[in-house]
């Protein structure tokens, strides 16, 4: 059987078996299928979400922060919730850590499409438009099985919205060194049809940065960006929908160097493109089974440059990266009785990577294809004690080497003393396999890898009584992290070299006191490289997050979030680095009239220098304003 084949069974089963079944055999009640809002971009089928799934501890950043704090990309607002800490440095991307794990070791999934760059394994939160964001949601510890593999670190599902009335949006936002934001969308809704578009212009001359006491244009920060997405629904008969979707990103934008203790590289992305496209739907069978079913495909087109000087006249090489990848995933969900509900998924994907490390140099290809499979039983002991059980297979198959398969169990018990609140624990086994750059990279590959496996047991606890109150302590031990070996002669590997163990707690408080919804996040991380007894690269030991947002009083709305973080370090060239702690602070007012808002939005208030990881100076204070204009129609 050729090692694409299961993909192309997914893609067959689907067009030419799977939907025509569905489309014919479907009741035609579209009204009733629309007040239900079946949502397909959810990867888990869920129908009392989160009761349903007592092993999984959720945060969710809700379109009201998203608004609020006028966010114009994913990296803007990752770190206002529990667990979550984002930082910025070597490659200009906005890289994510959920409780101490990195974002290689975590799964970005967008509209339940895996979204990164397959031969680093890596995703970029600031490629992420936030004006098409519904939700976020932040998935920790025991994970459900049904999201596939690599999910060892934890899992981000960015919802995007959705057309529920006949609606037209402008936002802009300018700011100084010529900063240009522009988006806009477009909801149109039908009974057998709905039409969402949304589209964005980001550009900048670049940010400033404090030097000392001066303020300082940071050399080679300066970007642009263009975004497209347009998602179509279809509605077939009674709770069910078809979805296609498809979205684009063209960039350009410059990697700042380091200011200190790296050596200086004057890199810019000539061309940075990505391009989504997917299919598929969520489907009501027989006796309320329900059947989720999606195809898609992500590719990358990268141009990376490499200068001599700052001067960017005198290029030493480019790169080229052509990269994309295909895939399908299958979730079922039956009920087999009133109390007990059985679900499982299977996932198929390909990574095809192309590169070419020069100009006129010779292509390198490399393939790989992961497979998955997972059951999961939903077992309802009694009114107030809920049980899941559940397990994974993942399957690697690899260019080079030995391919790899992980077992991976999860189970998970939740007891509802009262309606208002709710205990959980879970243990859960997960895996992560090598990226594609550590197995074939020609200066440091090592196709023998075998992949790393975590384990994660996690107490928690939701009490919604007059406020909302959450919290959870947790302990994960990871072996076998891969690494990269320096020897005296210079040259590098990868391996498995590496066990880690991560313990600690957060704690998350909301409440409306009067006209202010209040949001308090606190969390704390032990963490610990068992081989030399430092802590991980770039985590602090705890982080404490806040966001006030008031109602609208005579026109007028107020917002207020801010961040402490406790130093941290990180290791260079044999010893550690010390990251300083900081404070940030941030607000913004607006003014509504009528259909038409305008705002202003100060960002680091205090103007505070810091950097997240050494030698990349973060922003200062940055005032920006801003029109929002927007119009609903009816609903037919």
């Amino acid at each position: 059987m050729k090692t694409d084949l299961i993909i192309k069974i997914f893609l067959i089963l689907f067009l030419a078996v799977v939907l025509p079944f569905i489309l014919f055999s479907q009741e035609k009640d579209k009204k009733e299928n629309r007040e239900k809002q079946i949502i397909t971009e959810e990867i888990v089928v869920t129908a009392e979400a989160p009761k349903e799934l007592p092993i999984s501890r959720v945060s969710v950043i809700e379109a009201v922060k998203i608004e609020a704090a006028d966010s114009k990309n994913l990296a803007d607002i990752m770190d206002y919730t529990t667990g979550v800490y984002v930082t910025e440095g070597s490659k200009s991307e906005a890289r994510v850590q959920i409780r101490g794990f990195d974002s290689q070791r975590i799964t970005l999934l967008y509209d339940g499409i895996p979204v990164y760059e397959p031969y680093f394994n890596s995703f970029d939160l600031k490629s992420l438009s936030a004006d098409e964001i519904d939700s976020i949601k932040v998935i920790k510890g025991a994970s459900s099985v049904l999201y596939g593999p690599n999910t060892l670190g934890g899992i981000i599902n960015v919802i995007t919205k959705r057309p529920e009335n006949n609606s037209f949006s402008l936002n802009s936002q300018f700011s100084g060194n010529s900063t240009a934001y522009l988006s806009g969308s477009v909801k149109r809704v039908g009974d057998d049809f709905s039409f969402l578009g949304c589209a964005s212009y980001d550009s900048s001359d670049g940010y400033d940065w404090k030097k000392k006491n001066f303020r300082e244009l940071r050399s080679n920060s300066d970007y642009q960006k263009m975004n497209f997405t347009g998602k179509m629904f279809y509605y077939p008969g009674k709770n069910s929908e078809i979805l296609a979707e498809v979205s684009y990103l063209s960039s350009e934008y410059g990697i700042p160097a380091a200011t200190e203790y790296y050596r200086k590289r004057f890199w810019r992305f000539d061309e940075w493109r990505r391009y989504q496209f997917n299919l598929g739907g969520t489907f009501s069978l027989h006796n309320n089974n329900t059947l989720k079913i999606r195809n898609y495909y992500v590719g990358h087109f990268n141009v990376l440059d490499a200068y001599k000087d700052e001067s960017l006249m005198d290029l030493r090489w480019e790169s080229t990266y052509k990269n994309y990848t295909y895939g399908t995933f299958l979730i079922g969900n039956f009920p087999l009785s009133q109390k007990n509900r059985l679900k499982f998924s299977m996932n198929a994907k390909r990574d095809h990577v192309n590169i070419q490390e020069d100009r006129g140099a010779e292509w390198e290809e490399v393939i790989h294809n992961t497979y998955s499979a997972g059951i999961e039983d939903h077992i309802n002991l009694s009114e107030k004690i809920q049980l899941v059980g559940g397990i994974s297979f993942d399957y690697l198959d690899k260019k080079i080497g030995q391919n790899r398969m992980s077992v991976n169990p999860v189970i998970g018990f939740k007891y509802n003393p009262e309606e208002w609140m709710d205990f959980t624990i879970s243990y859960s086994r997960k895996a992560r396999f090598p990226s594609m750059k550590s197995l074939y990279s020609t200066s440091s590959g090592n196709p023998d890898l075998t992949e790393e496996i975590g384990q994660n047991l996690e107490a928690s606890f939701t009490i919604k009584k007059g406020l909302s109150l959450n919290g959870a302590v947790f302990y994960n031990r990871v072996k076998d992290l891969i690494n990269s070996i320096r020897f005296p002669s210079g040259y590098s590997r990868y391996d498995n070299i590496e066990e880690a163990e991560i313990m600690g707690f957060e704690l998350g408080i909301s409440k409306k006191i009067f006209v202010f919804e209040t949001f308090l996040n606190y969390t704390y991380l032990h963490t610990e490289n068992k081989d030399h007894g430092e802590p991980l690269d770039f985590t602090p030991e705890y982080q404490f997050n806040f966001f006030i947002h008031t109602d609208e009083i005579k026109g007028f709305t107020f917002s207020t979030w801010g961040l402490a973080v406790s130093k941290s370090q990180a290791c260079f060239k044999g010893s550690s680095l010390s990251i300083p702690g900081y404070f940030l602070w941030n607000a913004s007012v607006k003014k509504k009239f009528s259909n038409t808002m305008i705002y202003m939005k100060i960002e680091n208030l205090l103007d505070t220098h810091y950097f997240t990881e050494p030698g990349f100076p973060m922003k200062a204070r940055t005032i920006s304003m801003g029109i929002n204009i927007r119009m609903k129609g009816k609903r037919q």
